[in-house]
């Protein structure tokens, strides 16, 4: 009887696991790293540029806490271009989490979308974890896409869509992402290369 229990309440915590993407809790610890380094080798940016945006955006958002306590920013970090998005209660706030960004060595352009107002809601912040994977999976059903060369970020319904792609890929990557029901916008925000 136990061993059933233990079975149905594993069971239950692998099918929670994949139903919020974590496929890494179905294949264990060894393959989530190995999962870790197919995206940097696809990734269009070295392993170090990988290395440099995670490091890169935990400055940002330490120094960011530091300055504005309780704020709701996200910071996101991508070829050492910033994106802010989130939260503050005031435009002030919004301003000085932009100049707190500049301050941390290694950013080359911020992307300032933070909102003014109350923070989101728990319900609007799964809302946009599900946009986010309803994006990402559009994407991969979308023909012409890369979609390791695409960083999606979603805040508030809206997608902002990063990466090191050509005009080509930002178009379908763009379209794709409008097609999603629930989208309220796209912004593009990428860094342009030349057709493969």
């Amino acid at each position: 009887m136990k061993n059933n229990t233990i079975t149905k309440l594993a069971s239950m915590m692998l099918v929670a696991g994949v139903l919020n993407g974590c496929t890494a809790l179905v294949v264990g610890g060894v393959a989530a790293g190995a999962t870790t380094g197919a995206a940097v080798v696809t990734d269009p940016r070295s392993g170090d540029s990988v290395f440099d945006d995670q490091s890169l955006r935990g400055k940002v958002k330490d120094t960011i806490n530091a300055a504005i306590p309780g704020n709701n920013v996200e910071v996101t970090s991508y070829n050492k271009n910033i994106l802010l998005t989130g939260q503050v209660i005031s435009p002030t706030n919004k301003v000085k989490a932009e100049d707190m960004t500049r301050q941390v060595a290694g950013v080359q352009k911020i992307y300032n979308y933070i909102e003014v107002g109350a923070n989101e809601t728990a319900s609007q912040t799964s809302k946009d974890a599900y946009l986010t994977s309803a994006v990402k999976s559009n994407m991969v059903f979308s023909k012409g896409i890369s979609t390791n060369d695409v960083k999606v970020v979603t805040s508030n319904g809206v997608v902002y869509l990063m990466g090191m792609i050509d005009p080509y890929q930002a178009k379908k990557t763009t379209k794709a992402a409008g097609e999603v029901d629930g989208v309220k916008k796209v912004v593009t925000l990428f860094d342009y290369v030349s057709d493969k």
